[in-house]
């Protein structure tokens, strides 16, 4: 959805950021946040769901917590 959202925002030249792009703030920040050092070819929200597994969470719950983090360090509304 995220990725749809993106090439909409390419194709009607809005001006805006988007950070959960691949190779974006987002992912660059999350890389090290789940003990990589250098980006997974998988992208990102495969990579959460795979930590969540791991650990019995929902990836949902992960995914927001770990947004909740990257805003914070950020500056970002909504943290």
């Amino acid at each position: 959805m995220l990725f749809g959202y993106h090439v909409a925002l390419k194709v009607h030249g809005a001006k805006e950021e988007l950070d959960f792009r691949q190779g974006g703030p987002f992912a660059d920040w999350l890389w090290p946040q789940l003990g990589y050092d250098y980006e997974s070819s998988l992208g990102w929200a495969v990579e959460i769901e795979r930590a969540a597994e791991a650990t019995g969470r929902p990836a949902i719950e992960l995914f927001f917590e770990l947004l909740d983090e990257f805003r914070a360090e950020q500056g970002q509304p909504g943290a």
